[in-house]
């Protein structure tokens, strides 16, 4: 255990001092005080409009963080050939994953602590309030990004950063729209030919292998205060909390079995 915090600090440094990390987040809270002097110029829509823009800048940009980053957990390691000098000592490879996992992880908690905190200043100076809705939206906005570096790091622990960033948006792209691609059409019935009944199969069974992180996605409901039960919101912890370890199972099993020499 000791071993995997040591590996989570070290990790959670190196990201917080990453130039392109501090230079998204600067951009990120720049963009939601822009939405600020947007949204002014709404008649009387400047409180769902900035609830619109701001969960989806604070989604986006943690999104892309932890893709960029988390990419690179494991490359650095060998391309310094730090590994090297790991691999010797007293640790499983497993161990040094979830070092990584949880320091990229505990990293994006506090960006996303820091860029919710930015929206409610926002909410503060509109004389709105920020609501539990909220708060339900930005915590399951945190299990999304949890998916999304589990799913970086398994790509990452045995293919090149451009592949596994590459990898991980498509993964990402398709999980967000999951809902929408199982019950798409490619043709009427009588039109259906052999190939596109392949074609049809082949992207349903990416679908559902692929984590739904449409479910993630609560703005709407935010945006038009269509209370959201706990009860699902505990559902999506439970539902991400499960892929997670899924995905981290199998990087381990990737990571353990690849060859550095």
């Amino acid at each position: 255990m000791s071993q995997i915090f040591a590996i989570a600090l070290n990790t959670f440094r190196e990201a917080t001092r990453n130039r392109v990390f501090a230079s998204l987040i600067l951009f990120a809270v720049a963009m939601l005080l822009l939405t600020l002097a947007v949204s002014s110029a709404s008649l009387h829509e400047e409180v769902r409009l900035m609830k619109d823009i701001g969960l989806f800048l604070i989604s986006t940009f943690s999104v892309l963080i932890s893709i960029f980053i988390g990419v690179n957990l494991v490359y650095k390691e060998i391309e310094r050939k730090t590994i090297f000098t790991i691999i010797p000592k007293p640790i499983f490879r497993f161990q040094f994953l979830l070092g990584k996992y949880f320091g990229l992880a505990s990293t994006m908690l506090i960006q996303l602590i820091f860029m919710s905190t930015v929206l409610a200043l926002i909410f503060w100076g509109l004389d709105a309030n920020f609501g539990e809705e909220m708060v339900q939206a930005l915590l399951l906005i945190y299990i999304e990004v949890l998916i999304v570096i589990a799913i970086a790091l398994f790509f990452s622990s045995f293919s090149t950063p451009f592949l596994s960033g590459l990898l991980t948006i498509g993964a990402f792209i398709i999980g967000r729209f999951v809902d929408r691609i199982l019950v798409i059409r490619l043709a009427s019935k009588d039109e259906m030919t052999p190939a596109l009944e392949n074609v049809k199969t082949f992207v349903k069974t990416i679908a559902h292998i692929v984590p739904d992180l449409s479910i993630f996605n609560t703005t709407p409901y935010v945006v038009y205060e269509d209370p959201i039960d706990w009860s699902y919101v505990l559902n999506g912890v439970g539902y991400g909390v499960t892929y997670v370890i899924i995905l981290l199972f199998l990087a381990s099993l990737m990571f353990t079995r690849r060859d550095f020499i």
